[in-house]
């Protein structure tokens, strides 16, 4: 499907893992995140978020600093390399969701969207 073609092309053209991307919108859409709140927008397992996350930091996407608030906590921000990145990637892997919801009627769309704003708290 859509997803695997944007992940080949994501792993082609950028040399990016689909999670290593998810990381990257999250910080895009999001602002500075904190790890645990990375594995919540990303769904992802804690298990591997770690090393998702040092791989970005050693590409030069991502840095890691100390939250002011709470010197126990890292916080995890986007580089100018990975805000580019993300800027420049993101616009095509809406193009290719698009393609995933043609099959869906209006009302079917709404009932997703409805779904995606719960997911996200909204």
């Amino acid at each position: 499907g859509s997803e695997s073609r944007l992940t080949q092309t994501l792993l082609r053209n950028f040399d990016l893992t689909l999670p290593q991307f998810g990381v990257m919108e999250a910080l895009y859409h999001l602002g500075d995140l904190k790890i645990c709140e990375i594995i919540e927008k990303t769904l992802s397992t804690s298990g591997n978020m770690t090393v998702v996350i040092r791989n970005l930091e050693i590409s030069g996407h991502v840095i890691r600093y100390t939250a002011p608030e709470d010197k126990r906590v890292s916080r995890i921000s986007l580089t100018e390399k990975g805000r580019d990145l993300i800027a420049q990637i993101f616009p095509e892997h809406l193009k290719s969701l698009e393609g995933n919801f043609q099959g869906l009627n209006e009302e079917e769309k709404n009932q997703l969207l409805a779904l995606l704003k719960k997911l996200n708290g909204k």
